[in-house]
Formats: structure tokens, sequence, C-alpha cells
């Protein structure tokens, strides 16, 4: 009996020792679903550049004076033709998917793509052509 109790212990404590406990796991960003923290691609100032169309239609040549801006502590503010919103925003990530950050008080999301940000709609309307925004010099 003693040494079946001994040969326990043995394996509690060697099966103890190879689990890493949790605690020293650091925290990792999900991989899809909302973040907590805002990604650094997405932080700054980002102006309209111009129209991504689908493949079935013609390059816009529509040109908006739009400047957005994204903060650490999830605000924004979106300039559209001298028209100033601000308000917050969140980002989210499907599975393989963009990063998205929708903004709350309007129905703009933007997605990440290839180092710009791509808007192509608003809320359930989607557009032929896609804003696309770029890192702005301002």
């Amino acid at each position: 009996m003693a040494r079946r109790t001994g040969t326990i212990a043995v394996t509690l404590a060697l099966v103890a020792f190879s689990i890493p406990s949790a605690a020293a796991d650091p925290p990792r960003s999900p991989s899809y679903g909302d973040f907590a923290v805002v990604p650094d691609e997405i932080l700054g100032a980002w102006e309209m550049v111009g129209e991504k169309c689908d493949e079935s239609e013609t390059r816009g040549t529509k040109q908006v004076d739009a400047l957005t801006r994204f903060e650490r502590d999830l605000r924004y503010e979106h300039t559209v033709e001298g028209w100033i919103l601000r308000g917050r925003y969140r980002v989210e990530q499907m599975r393989n998917g963009p990063l998205r950050n929708p903004l709350a008080e309007t129905l703009y999301a933007f997605d990440l793509v290839d180092g710009h940000l791509e808007n192509w709609g608003e809320g359930e309307a989607v557009f032929l052509c896609g804003r696309i925004f770029e890192r702005a010099n301002k």
C-alpha cells in the first residue's frame, strides 16, 4: 500500500510540473470577434483617395474630401466635405476576414485590406464602388 501511494504521489508531481500554469501564459489577442485593444495598423488619420469598383463596374471617378481619424480610446472623428461626425467605434474580425471597424453612430464600416481602409456600404446598402482610404500625412 505504501509503495502504491508513493507511486501515485510521484506521478502527480510529474504531471503538476509538466502542465504550464494558466497564469504563465501571456494574454493573446483574439483571432476573431471583438478586440479589446485597438491594433496599431488602424490608428491614425485616413483620407479618401478614390474608389475601387467590382470587376463588372467601371472604376469610380468620384472624389470626396473625406478624412477619418481613429484614436486608441475607441473614439473617431469622420469629416466629409466639411461635415464632422464624432463618436465611438469598435474593431472586430470574423474568421479568415479582414479587420473591420464599424462606427457606432453611423452605418459605416471600414475593412483593413492590404494596408488601406475600404468602405463598401452603409448598413444593409452595398455600394457598387468601395471608397478607399489611405494614411493621411495630416
